[in-house]
C-alpha cells in the first residue's frame, strides 16, 4: 500500500501509522506513563493489516492513580484504521468494564484527516476533524448517599497542521466537550473514563473530570541524517465545567532505531491553577515485524 499522506505530527497516533504499510503488515506497540502520586498507565496495542489499505488492531490498558483511585482501571480497544489516496480515517471503539471501583464506560472516536494542498507537498496543510461519543455509569453524591447514573457525553474537534520545507510542523487543535444533562463533576463518584479517549488534551495523565474546552498546540523538528526521528513539545490549556483550568507542557524526542522500531520517551508537566505542579513520564516503543 502506498503511503496516504507524508509522515504527519497531526495526531501522534497517525504519525506513527503513517510508515506502516511501508516496514510490516503486523506491528506491536507499549505505551506506558507513570509519575507523581504513585501514578501509572500501561498499554499494549497489536495491529495487523487486514487488507490493502485497512489495519485493525486490538489493545488492552489499565491506569492506577494513587490521587484518585486505590484500584486499578481497565480498558479494551478494538480501532480500525483506513488509509485512502488523500485521506486518512479512524474509528476506535473502547471499553472500560465494571470492576473493583464499581464503574464503567464505552464509547467511540472517529477522526479523518485530508490534506488541503496536496499530500506530496514539502509543505503540506493538513485537516483533521473528529468526533466522539461515550455513555459511563458511575456513582453521583445525592445528599451524602451513592445513586448509580448513567449519562452520555460527545465531543468534537478540529486540528490544523502545517508543515515547513518537510523539516518543522506545527498543529493546532480545539476540541469542545458537551454538557451532560444532570451530571456535576463534583458529584461524581469514582468516574473512570480517561477525557482523552474523546478528545486530544495533550497530557499524559489520567484525567475524569468532565472538561468542556481543550486547546493544543504542537511542534516538532525531524532529525538527520534519516529525518525519522522527532524532537517535540506541546502545549495545552483544558477548561473544565466545575473545576479549575489546568496547563500542560510535553516534551519528547521519538527515536527511529532501525528499520523495523522505533523509541519515544517524553516528559508533562501538568498544572491545575488551583494545585501544585505534577510532572509525568512516557516510554512509548514500537516494533514492527
Amino acid at each position: 500500500m502506498k503511503e496516504p499522506l507524508k509522515t504527519s505530527l497531526a495526531l501522534m497516533v497517525f504519525l506513527l501509522f503513517a510508515h506502516a504499510p511501508l516496514r510490516g503488515a503486523t506491528w506491536a506497540e507499549n505505551d506506558y506513563s507513570f509519575g507523581s502520586n504513585n501514578f501509572a498507565k500501561d498499554s499494549f496495542s497489536f495491529f495487523s493489516k487486514i487488507s490493502t489499505r485497512t489495519v485493525m488492531a486490538l489493545g488492552v490498558a489499565f491506569y492506577k492513580d494513587g490521587g484518585i483511585y486505590r484500584d486499578k482501571v481497565y480498558s479494551l480497544r478494538l480501532p480500525v484504521l483506513y488509509s485512502g489516496k488523500n485521506y486518512f480515517l479512524s474509528f476506535r471503539p473502547f471499553l472500560y468494564p465494571a470492576g473493583l471501583i464499581k464503574s464503567s464506560a464505552h464509547g467511540a472516536r472517529f477522526s479523518a484527516l485530508t490534506s488541503l494542498n496536496g499530500n506530496l507537498n514539502p509543505n503540506y496543510l493538513h485537516l483533521t476533524i473528529s468526533g466522539a461519543i461515550a455513555e459511563q455509569k458511575t456513582g453521583q453524591n445525592i445528599g451524602g448517599t451513592r445513586i448509580d447514573k448513567t449519562f452520555s457525553q460527545s465531543a468534537f474537534g478540529a486540528q490544523l497542521e502545517k508543515a515547513m520545507d518537510d523539516q518543522f510542523f506545527f498543529s493546532l487543535s480545539a476540541s469542545g466537550f458537551t454538557k451532560p444533562a444532570g451530571v456535576k463533576s463534583r458529584d461524581l463518584i469514582n468516574p473512570v473514563l480517561d477525557q482523552s479517549e474523546l478528545a486530544d488534551l495533550g497530557t499524559f495523565k489520567t484525567v475524569t473530570a468532565l472538561p468542556e474546552l481543550a486547546l493544543v498546540l504542537q511542534f516538532a523538528r525531524n532529525m538527520a541524517p534519516d529525518f525519522d526521528s522527532y524532537f517535540y513539545a506541546g502545549f495545552s490549556r483544558i477548561s473544565f465545567r466545575q473545576e479549575a483550568p489546568a496547563d500542560s507542557a510535553v516534551f519528547g524526542l521519538k527515536l527511529r532505531l532501525n528499520e523495523t522500531s522505533s523509541f519515544d520517551f517524553a516528559y508533562n508537566l501538568y498544572k491545575q491553577s488551583t494545585g501544585p505542579c505534577k510532572s509525568y513520564y512516557k516510554i512509548f516503543v514500537q516494533a514492527f515485524f
